[in-house]
């Protein structure tokens, strides 16, 4: 089928709108539409799957690229003893 080949040009709201109109083909179509979106639905699954996991992926390369501020252990500690003595005061 051509439009399989065409999938990765699509956009995200395009191939989402293409599984929708396969999944109701597949139910209510007639006999041809029905052979066709069978074809096309696993390829568009397919493709969907892939690009979530490419946006995965590059969230996880970009949040271990940040600079994490680190303390000493020693710092941490007494960075929350102070928070919980103010808030402990109060106003």
């Amino acid at each position: 089928m051509d439009m399989i080949t065409k999938l990765s040009e699509m956009s995200d709201d395009a191939l989402s709108n293409l599984r929708t109109n396969a999944k109701r083909l597949q139910e209510k179509g007639s006999p041809h539409q029905r052979s066709d979106a069978a074809v096309l639905l696993p390829a568009v699954e397919a493709e969907i799957g892939a690009r979530r996991l490419a946006k995965v992926k590059a969230a996880r390369a970009a949040s271990k690229d940040k600079p994490r501020p680190s303390k000493a252990p020693a710092e941490r500690r007494a960075s929350g003893r102070s928070k919980s003595k103010s808030a402990a005061s109060g106003p």
